[in-house]
């Protein structure tokens, strides 16, 4: 499969390695607005992503392009059959996500959306263990993403080209919560702090509650931290930053420790995997497009004060 990467900032170099480790693809074009970026990635170069597809010379390509970006370079790979991986969020509007899924399901090809979490091993374990019944019924979520840098670029925080604090951060958990508890979203309430924080009130089709909490620091630098909690009938689940999966009940406490998990690479085996035809599991633009209709919701509560239903 020849692969192509639109953006070679760093999780395009992440996907780069990672891709030369995979059986049977080879990186096979790179675009980038700076050309040297772009030639220090392997195939050949070009300094936009228009270019990149006009050339014809890739099955596949990954995008990481600026939020604003995403619908229209992904529509027109998948009306060139061209395979699509995105990076969060599939796009900004619902308008959007349906004219991205009308493009795939034209041409017939995959789009897939980064949604990270669901291929680390301690989410992936978690998840299993709520299946299960380990913690009995999810009575409570919670979740924290923080984090801080003063080098982001401008679009990260112009609410017209799809940047915010919502945009930034919010998809991951809008996917990650119903993922993992086995219910979608019913309904979000949302309060921000300007463009770098959120604090978003949700409720679970099976009755759950949940918090998240999102903020961006710009005036410094910090580690990102991720820390979620499940509280259930008959147990507690607490996920942190650096692959620790904690699992306490009745009977017993353990701390699993999975740092060093190659996420990445399972989640581009399993993208190459789907453009070859196996049945295998994937975030479809489907999910994507939750994600996106739940993001919107929390922007509307965040304007209007009220409540937002789901649909």
């Amino acid at each position: 499969m020849r692969l192509g990467i639109v953006g070679a900032g760093i999780m395009g170099a992440k996907v780069a390695a990672t891709a030369a480790r995979l059986p049977g693809v080879e990186v096979a074009a790179v675009a980038d607005p700076v050309p040297a970026r772009a030639a220090a990635l392997g195939g050949t170069p070009f300094t936009g992503w228009r270019e990149l597809l006009d050339a014809g010379s890739v099955d596949a390509v990954y995008l990481g392009l600026p939020h604003d970006a995403h619908a229209d370079a992904c529509a027109e790979a998948t009306a060139r059959g061209v395979h699509v991986l995105i990076d969060k969020p599939l796009c900004t509007t619902v308008a959007e996500a349906d004219r991205i899924i009308a493009a795939r399901d034209a041409a017939g090809v995959v789009v897939m959306v980064g949604f990270s979490y669901r291929f680390r091993a301690e989410w992936l374990a978690a998840r299993r263990l709520v299946a299960d019944g380990a913690i009995g019924e999810p009575l409570s979520v919670t979740d924290v993403i923080a984090e801080a840098a003063t080098d982001t670029p401008a679009w990260y925080w112009d609410a017209a080209r799809g940047g915010g604090i919502l945009h930034l951060q919010s998809h991951h958990c809008f996917d990650r919560l119903p993922w993992l508890v086995g219910a979608p979203m019913a309904e979000v309430t949302c309060r921000t702090a300007g463009e770098s924080a959120a604090a978003i009130t949700a409720t679970f089709a099976g009755g759950a509650v949940g918090g998240i909490s999102l903020s961006f620091g710009r005036t410094h630098h910090a580690e990102p931290r991720s820390l979620t909690v499940v509280q259930g009938t008959a147990g507690q689940l607490r996920i942190e930053q650096g692959g620790v999966l904690a699992v306490s009940t009745a009977g017993e406490h353990r701390v699993e420790s999975h740092a060093g998990d190659d996420w990445l690479h399972r989640e581009l085996a399993a993208f190459v995997a789907a453009c070859t035809g196996a049945d295998t599991a994937f975030p479809t633009a489907e999910d994507g497009r939750q994600a996106v209709v739940s993001a919107v919701a929390a922007t509307e509560s965040a304007r209007t004060g009220q409540p937002v239903r789901l649909s």
